[in-house]
């Protein structure tokens, strides 16, 4: 009982309890002396990239993507685990090494790490993966689909996307007016490989009314309204729910309309124009909204709208509204707005842009991850597609996009192919699949399609 000797119990506990990463080199893309494209390896700090450790699987890994390019086979790393030593495996090897803080590991394979406990007990592995962005996430990615129309080749496109499908209204012949639809959206099935949003083959939407003003085709309210005539044009809803797609007269037979603008469907209201002054419509009855501001439009063009809430207010709308100006008019493109609230029933107004859009041919505008964009044929020195032109200012002021959102070289080709027959729609975010959507779709005269998605809009969330 007269015993000095102390008893030393050593730990048996072999977990990683921490793993963080130092700078690491990275692969950029600068401007040379001669303004030219020129590679060079950079710096950067890695440190503030959190790494998921799963204690219960024994992985850890980075969810958060390192920068496409950063180099990832000479790494020196941050660890702490619980007392005793540190074992890992390097690349190319069937032994472990005994880790140091100074150690360059290569992680273009994932590397096992051992904690080896002053007791003896040797811990189950850890499987370390440090996972690197194979795309820049902030650059658009296109992929072509050779599908063909099944009437042949359309002019005077316009194409409307609404539930799952993608529909282009255009004419055969420069005569007769067709509307053809492919699905874009394919159906999630359990247990199944997930679905890769491809095109389906183009399908014609039987008895279409005779002289449809193509770019009339509006989506609004879960359907697409258009308009049809000869000279006294009528309001027409095709009904895009089901497979049927049926297509029946909305209001009266003495209805007439000149043009239709567009769709509202935070405030439920559709717009056009109505024996010659401004007007909307809440799916029952129309409302005159004040002059015709759109008068002054030389020709037939299509019109695109989008609407947003204001920042302040959700209850207050803005919707501007773009076309080309008449073929005369050499300078820009004519610019919109309509604001809608609860004090009063608003007018449609000749926006003046600080920053001007040019007068592209054929222009087609859209909205796209939360900015509008705007693009089209070529206009002076500036060649078609040669450029996306973006306003995050509801139309005031229009910059070209010169990094990440571009065409390829071949879409300028592709237009003058196509005899600048055209058309766009964009398939909006899936909000229980965020991965999916997010598209942009441009359908050439003869039914083949561009699809186009900047890359981090396609990423599946890791959080």
């Amino acid at each position: 009982m007269d015993n000095d000797v102390e008893q030393i119990t050593y730990t048996s506990e072999t977990s990683i309890t921490g793993f963080s990463l130092g700078t690491l080199n990275i692969d950029r893309i600068g401007k040379d002396k001669n303004g030219l494209d020129s590679p060079y390896v950079d710096t950067l700090d890695c440190s503030n990239y959190p790494f998921t450790i799963d204690q219960i699987n024994r992985t850890i890994t980075n969810k958060d993507s390192l920068p496409v390019g950063t180099h990832i086979d000479k790494v020196i790393t941050s660890i702490t685990y619980d007392a005793g030593m540190l074992g890992y495996t390097p690349k190319g090897s069937d032994h472990d090494t005994i880790w140091t803080s100074t150690d360059s590991i290569d992680f273009t394979d994932p590397v096992e790490f051992k904690v080896y406990a002053y007791s003896g007990v040797e811990g189950k592995p850890y499987k370390v993966t440090i996972n690197v962005h194979k795309q820049e996430p902030d650059t658009i990615s296109w992929k072509k689909f050779d599908n063909s129309f099944s009437a042949g080749s359309l002019s005077e496109q316009k194409a409307v996307y609404a539930n799952g499908k993608v529909y282009v209204f255009g004419k055969k012949n420069d005569e007769t007016t067709c509307i053809e639809y492919t699905k874009v959206i394919n159906v999630s099935v359990p247990g199944e490989e997930k679905p890769k949003d491809n095109p389906t083959s183009w399908t014609s939407v039987p008895n279409v009314p005779t002289n449809i003003d193509t770019y009339s085709a509006t989506a609004w309210a879960g359907n697409i309204y258009f308009l049809a005539g000869t000279n006294s044009k009528q309001l027409y809803k095709l009904d895009v729910t089901t497979d049927n797609n049926e297509i029946s007269l909305v209001g009266l037979n003495t209805d007439t309309f000149e043009k239709l603008i567009g769709g509202n469907d935070v405030k439920n209201e559709l717009y056009a124009v109505k024996e010659n002054k401004s007007c909307k419509f809440n799916g029952t009855t129309w409302e005159e909204t004040g002059a015709n501001p759109f008068s002054n439009l030389q020709g037939n063009y299509p019109i695109f709208t989008n609407t947003i809430q204001a920042s302040y207010n959700s209850k207050i709308t803005t919707t501007i509204a773009l076309c080309n100006s008449s073929k005369a008019a050499n300078d820009t493109v004519l610019v919109f707005s309509y604001m809608s609230n609860e004090a009063n029933k608003g007018e449609w107004v000749s926006r003046a842009q600080n920053l001007p859009l040019p007068n592209l041919e054929n222009v087609t505008m859209i909205y796209y991850d939360g900015k509008l964009y705007a693009f089209g044929g070529g206009y002076g020195e500036i060649k078609p597609f040669s450029q996306f032109y973006c306003s995050t200012d509801n139309g005031l002021c229009w910059r070209p996009v010169t990094e990440c959102m571009a065409f390829p070289a071949e879409f300028s080709e592709l237009y003058t192919a196509h005899n600048k027959n055209y058309s766009c729609a964009v398939t909006p975010k899936l909000e229980n699949e965020t991965y999916r959507g997010n598209f942009i779709w441009i359908v050439w005269e003869d039914g083949s399609i561009c699809r186009g998605r900047i890359n981090r809009l396609g990423f599946t969330p890791k959080w």
